[in-house]
């Protein structure tokens, strides 16, 4: 396998959408507790990058094995690049262990209490697409996109760079009893930012399966779309934008976020004409990565606020 392939296999160009949560996630962290901590820092963003790697190969891999329409199936990567199932599988197996091994790194640099966050990542990113339940095949992928892609990338992000606040905390004493502390005082904040990552790539998410409704109908995928019609299904995906705005607004009301935040109304002039473009055509090869696009613009400028806030606080 050449390299140009590895990296087609694995996407690797989906990986700086996939870090901008997390970057956002840092930065948010040094301006909410003044806080970042270097070496699990660096260590979770290699797991991250081997897992993102992991989900697009595997992907790749397992709608391989269960294309049912021919069409389709001629199309994979494995065939199109003749690459040997088996050697595509070691890849995978090889990016999960990176992902293993780094993440107890991380779990050992930090606390417990990532444990479930990062076990139940763990799990979707290997189920998303295998198993005959695989989670892709019902109306369960936007949700758990929106969670493992944007939500729990960014926080994340916030907590290997704050754990030591102690607002999400395990604790255990000489007797071996265990107290798991949460304040919710702190996760709130988090978690109203953190909806509007999960948004996005719930968004993503969302219109790739609305694009690919026919296809995936032909492959026995039945997901979110297919559920709520398209007409219905482009509503959600507005209104899900207009809540993302909501959520940056009373963050910075409540000066969660810095008011320099406000400048991300900015991309309002470019995200507003993408929605109207894909709403008025649903296409793979012209209108779906103008959703990439206003992914990159939230998260890009979520990361850009608030390093004007930490610089200027």
């Amino acid at each position: 396998m050449t390299l140009k392939t590895f990296f087609n296999f694995t996407r690797i160009q989906t990986l700086p959408a996939a870090l901008l949560s997390p970057i956002a996630g840092c930065l948010f962290a040094f301006w909410y507790f003044g806080s970042f901590h270097f070496w699990p820092t660096l260590l979770f963003f290699i797991g991250l990058a081997s897992i993102n790697l992991f989900v697009s190969a595997w992907n790749n891999l397992m709608d391989y094995q269960k294309a049912l329409d021919p069409e389709y199936k001629k199309w994979n990567i494995i065939v199109a690049k003749s690459i040997n199932p088996k050697l595509a599988l070691n890849i995978c197996l090889a990016l999960l262990a990176i992902d293993v091994v780094v993440g107890l790194i991380v779990l050992f640099l930090t606390n417990l209490a990532i444990l479930p966050i990062g076990g139940l990542c763990f799990l979707i990113a290997i189920f998303y697409t295998y198993g005959p339940f695989a989670f892709s095949r019902f109306p369960l992928g936007e949700i758990l996109a929106g969670l493992c892609e944007g939500f729990f990338g960014f926080f994340l992000a916030v907590y290997i760079n704050s754990y030591d606040k102690g607002y999400f905390f395990i604790n255990f004493d000489r007797n071996w009893f265990m107290t798991w502390t949460w304040d919710f005082k702190i996760l709130l904040p988090i978690l109203l930012v953190g909806l509007m990552c999960f948004v996005q790539n719930f968004n993503i998410m969302f219109s790739d399966n609305i694009c690919d409704l026919e296809q995936d109908i032909r492959n026995e995928r039945y997901t979110l779309p297919y559920y709520l019609k398209i007409p219905l299904s482009l509503k959600v995906f507005t209104g899900l934008y207009l809540f993302a705005g909501l959520c940056i607004l009373i963050a910075i009301a409540l000066g969660i976020l810095p008011i320099w935040s406000l400048l991300m109304s900015i991309i309002a002039l470019k995200v507003i004409p993408n929605i109207k473009k894909f709403r008025a055509k649903q296409s793979k090869s012209e209108t779906f990565h103008l959703q990439i696009d206003n992914l990159m613009l939230f998260n890009a400028s979520l990361a850009l606020t608030l390093l004007l806030g930490i610089i200027f606080k």
